[in-house]
C-alpha cells in the first residue's frame, strides 16, 4: 500500500512540473509584450504582412455552422460556426439593408464574386484567411492583396494629411452605407 502511495505521489509530482513551467512561460510572455511600432509623428505604424485568422469571411457577426447546399459535396460549401468581429454582435442596419443582406446570402451561390473566381472586394479581402501587405508612409497607406495569383492594390491618403491644393484628404468612403441614415 505504501509503495502505491509513493509511486502515486511521484507520478503526480512529475505531471505537475510541466504545468507549472507552462504557467510560468505564459506569465513571462504576457509581461514582455513589445511596444506598438510608431511613425515619426507618433501614429501607429501598420507596415507589414498581416493575416486574419477566423471565420469573419463567412459572416462578420457570430454565426452557427451550416451544411453546404449539396450533400454530394460533403464539407465543400459548408459554413463553419464562429465568433464575429462586431462589438455587441449587432449592426444597426436600415430595413432595406437588412433585406439586401438576406437576399445576398440566399443567392450567394450565383452572385458571390469569389465563387466566380473574381477578386473579392474590400473589406472582404481583408477578412479572408490569406496574407496581405500594408505599406505606410507619413501621408499614404497602400494595402496590397494577393489572391489566387492575382493582385489588387488599394491606395488611400491618410486622414489629416494635406493635398497639394491644401484641402484635407479623406479616406475612401462608400457612397451607400447600410448603417448610415439617409
Amino acid at each position: 500500500m505504501r509503495r502505491q502511495s509513493r509511486s502515486l505521489k511521484a507520478g503526480m509530482s512529475v505531471a505537475l512540473v510541466p504545468v507549472v513551467l507552462l504557467a510560468f512561460c505564459l506569465a513571462m510572455g504576457q509581461a514582455q509584450t513589445p511596444p506598438v511600432p510608431r511613425m515619426p509623428d507618433g501614429k501607429p505604424n501598420l507596415t507589414g504582412v498581416w493575416q486574419a485568422l477566423g471565420t469573419a469571411h463567412w459572416d462578420i457577426q457570430d454565426h452557427s455552422p451550416q451544411a453546404g447546399s449539396f450533400d454530394q459535396l460533403g464539407a465543400i460549401g459548408a459554413i463553419p460556426g464562429g465568433r464575429g468581429i462586431v462589438e455587441g454582435n449587432e449592426i444597426p442596419y436600415q430595413p432595406w439593408a437588412a433585406e439586401e443582406k438576406k437576399e445576398n446570402f440566399a443567392s450567394r451561390l450565383t452572385l458571390d464574386p469569389e465563387i466566380k473566381c473574381y477578386l473579392p472586394g474590400v473589406p472582404r479581402a481583408t477578412y479572408l484567411p490569406f496574407p496581405f501587405q500594408i505599406i505606410q508612409s507619413q501621408t499614404n497607406l497602400a494595402i496590397v492583396y494577393e489572391y489566387r495569383s492575382a493582385n489588387r492594390s488599394k491606395l488611400a491618403r491618410l486622414i489629416g494629411s494635406e493635398r497639394r491644393s491644401g484641402a484635407p484628404a479623406a479616406m475612401l468612403v462608400p457612397r451607400r452605407t447600410a448603417a448610415m441614415p439617409g
